[in-house]
């Protein structure tokens, strides 16, 4: 329990801080490579270092008599198999001479010239390493040109600093789970694009996206699966981790990209090997023009083929190979290469091969050649499923978008059908960006594998209709119009009052999903029309009407219930993930139960059911890999979850100081603002009034007063000092509390620290700090004034390490000691559930949202009828008259 890892989020905050070193004036997409980069030579060399090590100590430990003998092996790169071979000017920690016999620092310790000799490091790993050829030296230039100037040696060093912290040594045995590496670079990757905007299209696909298109296409054990414009390798990576999922074996598959981009090409190479994936080849060039992933010469057939390929771009047919993959051709100008890209992908499929790829909106409806590449595929019949997306899901582009799906292998079912799908209406509404949620996609791909047809939803087309009818046109509205049916306005409702009863028969199924009668809102008015109850005097009473509601809360309580009991069977299932039961096969009897359980009650449908898991699935898949990998470990447990357990009361009266302090700061506020009263101060314009603003104020007006005489002075001078000595005692009252707080926050990290840890690991951790601290120390001159200032903070964060090395055991007994793996276990767990909880909470809330705003529909279409408003009217402009009269702006009658 005492081992301390790297955790995803130590590591994801550890690589953004990275990025902060580096960001000044430029934009996150002129500086990606160089964090890309910096990581993966820090990744190389930490586990060249470890692999070396391990030969020194136990594979050559036979040679202990022969050190020239070892010295000749460790510097041989067939004795590292698999691991990369880090050449010594690329060592992160070893220093070397050069050709003229000069002592060259290692990577960490660089001062000077730092861009071009990180150059010359990543140049070196690519010419050792047949695997790493082209990949670096061409697309990482850290000498690079941003903006008008290189990036100076100081903001170097400061990123070398940074990945030098022994905290962070990128070996497999440090991290939390053994992919920990891969799923920090892909959030480091969205974050890049993210701040990218427009330009992090170029090389990202959202993962949400990338998850429907991989789960669509189910890729199998045994498959190759190509991407023809990989980006940063999404597809390919997802693709290993769904066969992962589905318990069969990701190590299975052969996994195929290209890229145009250099350096979008080298970061998807980086990508794959942090992801510990070995069977992967991505070339670089264009697509269309060049291809080069080919087997015998020709272009290699897939199982799977999945892409984004760039929007509306041009080509050029002049230099372009293999042309049989083209059975037409599309205007070199104009922007309309898209379904080139679809026919290269189809030649790129094994007759039984299945392909998904995102297209704009334009390519299923324009005319000319577009309509005959549109006819060869219906009369193939290789289209097995058109989807429309929602809008503004993807980086930088607003133009509609859509996922055709490719089968050369239709079963007789489908032979002649295309399944059209409407999906653009339903996703979470972003800031920047739309993005499909887990229910989106489980609801798409039940469809689509099922191939049911749900009204305004989905449809299976037969070819007649779609060329006797719409002429290959294959604009999906025309199939499945999902259009909102038009709201209901009743006229005589909205001239003399009430809601019609056929409005609110229309709801009675909602009402039912929640076990709500309709009179808990209405009442009868006349003949076919009702009204809201008569302590229904507002709108917002509606809402609290509705949570009021017994029924409805019922409801809430099975729903709670019924994750409580599934829970009870689940939390085993995790308990046996140590044993070895299989993460895929806990995934889907979860998955299953759970919905089992939720689907009866009614207010979920099965894929908002599945959204609750695959939301929940998705905050804890990478806890449970570290379950699975380091056990229970304390690094899952939260703070708050610890306090609650264990110190409770430390964290109470924390809270009661900060309430005191905040009290005392009010105070200081009020006694702020009314010895500027007495004072009658008026600060500058551009001054904000403060306690020491104040207090300055009245020293200068009491020294003034002193020398007079007189009461009136005496009482002047009197008040003034009272108001003097409030302020000065309320400030030392808040500055007593503080440090008090602070001792009390300093006691509660420690007792924190060493329920983790434990006595004998927190030692060497402080043992380690002090080291540190001594190293720094003997590297300041005293007689320095700058150093001087930093040997004075040294020793005080000295002093501070070795006071709480010194209480280490006392504090240990007084806590209970280190936490066990039960208390870890049972705290993990109870971690866990209450993720669970809130996700069905967040599920419930949404559908009690969606039924009071139908209800507030009703009341913002009839609650004010059209004679009420007359009649308001009528009475405004007798009360306006009225005041005209008082005026003498109106008489009597002419």
């Amino acid at each position: 329990m005492a081992s301390e890892t790297i955790t995803l989020s130590q590591l994801e905050n550890f690589l953004l801080k990275s990025a902060d070193i580096l960001r000044g004036k430029m934009d996150a997409s002129e500086f990606k490579e160089f964090i890309f980069g910096m990581l993966f030579l820090k990744r190389l060399s930490d586990e060249f270092d470890r692999k070396r090590e391990q030969l020194r100590k136990k594979d050559f430990v036979h040679f202990k008599d022969q050190p020239d003998l070892i010295k000749e092996l460790l510097e041989d790169k067939t004795s590292y198999g698999d691991t990369f071979f880090v050449p010594v000017r690329a060592r992160w920690h070893e220093s070397w001479i050069d050709e003229n016999g000069e002592l060259v620092p290692a990577l960490k310790d660089l001062k000077h010239d730092i861009g071009n000799m990180l150059n010359k490091a990543i140049a070196a790993v690519e010419e050792e390493n047949d695997a790493l050829a082209d990949v670096l030296k061409n697309n990482i230039d850290f000498n690079a040109v941003k903006g008008k100037t290189k990036i100076p040696d100081q903001k170097w060093k400061d990123l070398l600093d940074h990945f030098n912290q022994p905290r962070f040594v990128l070996v497999n045995e440090n991290f939390e789970f053994p992919d920990l590496l891969g799923a920090a670079y892909e959030y480091l990757i969205k974050f890049f694009a993210d701040s990218a905007g427009k330009k992090g299209g170029e090389f990202y696909t959202p993962v949400e996206v990338v998850r429907l298109l991989v789960q669509i296409t189910k890729p199998e054990a045994g498959n190759k699966i190509y991407d023809p414009t990989a980006g940063s390798g999404g597809f390919l990576i997802q693709s290993h981790q769904y066969v992962e999922e589905q318990g069969q074996n990701p190590n299975d598959l052969a996994l195929y990209g290209q890229d145009s981009n250099g350096t979008v090409w080298s970061i998807c190479n980086m990508n794959m090997i942090l992801h510990n994936i070995t069977s992967f080849t991505i070339e670089n060039g264009d697509t269309l023009e060049d291809p080069q992933i080919l087997e015998k010469g020709q272009v290699r057939k897939f199982d799977r083929v999945l892409a984004n390929p760039p929007f509306s771009q041009n080509y050029s047919r002049a230099n372009l190979k293999f042309p049989s993959r083209f059975r037409e051709w599309c205007p070199e100008t104009g922007k309309k290469a898209d379904l080139m890209f679809v026919q290269h992908m189809l030649a790129s499929l094994k007759p039984d091969g299945h392909m998904a790829t995102i297209m704009p909106h334009g390519v299923l409806f324009r005319g000319g050649k577009e309509k005959l590449i549109r006819e060869i595929f219906i009369n193939d019949d290789v289209i097995e499923a058109i989807i429309s997306l929602p809008p503004g899901l993807f980086y930088g582009t607003g133009i509609p978008a859509c996922v055709i799906v490719g089968n050369k292998n239709k079963p007789d079912s489908l032979k002649d059908k295309v399944l059209f799908i409407n999906a653009d209406r339903e996703y979470a509404e972003g800031k920047a960006q739309n993005k499909l949620r887990p229910e989106d996609i489980e609801k798409i791909d039940f469809v689509f594998t099922h191939k049911r047809e749900l009204p305004k939803y989905s449809r299976l087309v037969s070819k007649v209709e779609i060329v006797e009818t719409h002429d290959y046109n294959l604009n999906i509205r025309r199939y499945v119009d999902n259009t909102p049916e038009p709201e209901p306005e009743d006229v005589q409702a909205h001239l003399i009052g009430g809601i019609p009863e056929s409005e609110i028969t229309a709801l009675v199924a909602d009402f039912n999903r929640f076990g709500i009668q309709s009179d808990t809102l209405f009442q009868p008015d006349r003949s076919d029309y009702f009204t809201f109850r008569s302590e229904i005097e507002a709108k917002p009473a509606i809402k609290a009407t509705l949570e009021a509601d017994s029924a409805l809360q019922q409801i809430l309580v099975a729903h709670h219930d019924a994750l409580e009991a599934w829970w009870m069977v689940a939390r085993d299932d995790f308990a046996r993930l140590r044993d070895g039961k299989k993460m895929p096969e806990v995934r889907n009897e979860l998955l299953t139960t759970l919905k089992d359980k939720l689907i009866p009650l009614g207010v979920l449908d099965e894929f908002k059911s599945a959204g609750v898991f695959v939301n929940w699935w998705q905050q804890i898949r990478y806890d449970l890999k570290t379950i699975i990998s380091t056990g229970w470990h304390h690094s899952l447990i939260p703070d708050d979850y610890l306090i609650a357990e264990f110190f409770q009361s430390e964290a109470d009266e924390i809270e009661t100081l900060e309430g005191e302090i905040s009290e005392a700061q009010s105070e200081l506020a009020e006694a702020v603002e009314t010895a500027q009263e007495v004072a009658a101060y008026e600060p500058d314009e551009d001054e904000k009034m403060s306690a020491t603003v104040i207090k300055k104020a009245l020293k200068a007006l009491i020294d003034d007063l002193k020398g007079s005489i007189g009461d009136s002075a005496r009482k002047e001078l009197e008040n003034l000092q009272t108001q003097d000595k409030a302020i000065k005692a309320i400030e030392k009252r808040i500055k007593d509390s503080k440090a008090v707080l602070k001792t009390k926050t300093d006691e509660l990290e420690l007792k924190l620290q060493l329920k983790r840890l434990g006595g004998d690991d927190f030692k060497i951790e402080s043992q380690e700090l002090i080291r540190q601290v001594d190293a720094q120390l003997a590297k300041l001159d005293s007689n320095n004034k700058i150093d001087k200032k930093k040997i004075t903070a040294l020793n005080k964060d000295k002093d501070v390490l070795e006071t709480r090395l010194a209480k280490t055991d006392g504090i240990l007994i007084v806590i209970g000691g280190q936490l066990n793996e039960e208390e870890s276990r049972r705290l993990i767990l109870k971690k866990l559930y209450d993720l669970a909880y809130n996700e069905l909470n967040r599920y419930l809330n949404a559908e009690k949202r969606g039924l009071v705003q139908m209800m507030e529909k009703l009341w913002d279409k009839y609650a004010v009828s059209n004679r009420e408003l007359e009649n308001e009217r009528s009475e405004t402009l007798q009360t306006l008259d009225g005041f005209l009269k008082g005026l003498g702006y109106l008489g009597g009658e002419t």
